[in-house]
């Protein structure tokens, strides 16, 4: 790696972490590699064509639920990767994820944007790029979201709050109601209260099971599709042979349990729970 493209990484990385407003936003993933750099670069005087022995690419994150004006894709967390000729010889590489669920079509459309501005620093591209497609770029993920391999569309009703216990006449009329309708899923009791849906279960039971609960006196927030990981439903028991043992009947989750669920993944596990 060239001492000049290490310097134009950290030089770009920390002035996006010095302004305020992308100081949440941007999460350096490779924390290590960046302060190892950052200290090469600081204390050098060398020539900029000094080659340092670096064969990791530093990488990142861009967390848009972070980012003044760009509501419509709270979801979506962009992962960035600096390639080792950047950004003299290449353009950085965008992995996009929107609601836990690989947003291919937002990744290429990005990437595709960047080609021509070989030699340049792209974070700020990126964001310009973000800004200008707010309301249209997932348009082009929609397609190829609900065909992600080793991802469950999944369903979220998210209540203000859900009090275990017998003694609370609502939430128990919506645990009966649940069984007597066989929805899939799982219900994490507390503030918020969220009801995972799974298949099984479709969309349309999703929403009949919210127009039920507004009957009983609860009301959920809306009903939000998300894109879970298999391997983690599984292991929380949300589903395969888990689920089926135990028929129409909600499982009662933890915090730790949805975790799991959500891959041991931080940022889908907030986007379920609604916190942005």
């Amino acid at each position: 790696m060239d001492l000049s493209d290490a310097r134009r990484q950290v030089t770009e990385i920390n002035a996006f972490q010095a302004q305020s407003k992308y100081a949440h936003a941007i999460e350096i993933t490779t924390p290590a590699l960046f302060n190892r750099l950052e200290k090469s670069v600081g204390g050098s005087t060398s020539s900029s064509n000094q080659h340092l022995p670096v064969k990791k690419c530093l990488s990142l994150k861009i967390k848009c639920r972070e980012l003044d004006d760009l509501d419509e894709l709270s979801g979506l967390i962009l992962e960035i990767e600096f390639p080792l000729d950047y950004p003299s010889g290449s353009t950085c590489q965008i992995h996009a994820i929107n609601n836990g669920a690989n947003a291919a079509g937002v990744g290429t459309k990005i990437t595709t944007y960047l080609e021509s501005f070989v030699g340049c620093e792209c974070l700020e591209l990126v964001l310009d790029w973000l800004s200008d497609n707010n309301s249209t770029c997932l348009q082009c993920n929609n397609d190829a979201s609900s065909d992600t391999p080793g991802m469950v569309e999944c369903y979220i009703l998210r209540y203000n709050h859900l009090l275990a216990g017998p003694e609370h006449k609502k939430e128990k009329a919506m645990v009966d109601t649940a069984k007597k309708s066989k929805l899939q899923g799982g219900l994490l009791w507390g503030t918020p209260g969220i009801v995972v849906v799974v298949p099984p279960s479709t969309e349309e039971d999703a929403k009949e099971y919210a127009v039920d609960s507004r009957e009983i006196g609860k009301r959920p927030d809306g009903v939000e599709s998300m894109h879970l990981p298999e391997s983690g439903m599984e292991e929380a028991g949300l589903g395969g042979l888990a689920q089926q043992k135990r028929g129409g009947r909600l499982k009662d989750l933890d915090t730790a349990t949805l975790r799991i669920a959500c891959g041991g993944d931080e940022d889908l596990l907030r986007s379920v729970l609604g916190i942005r």
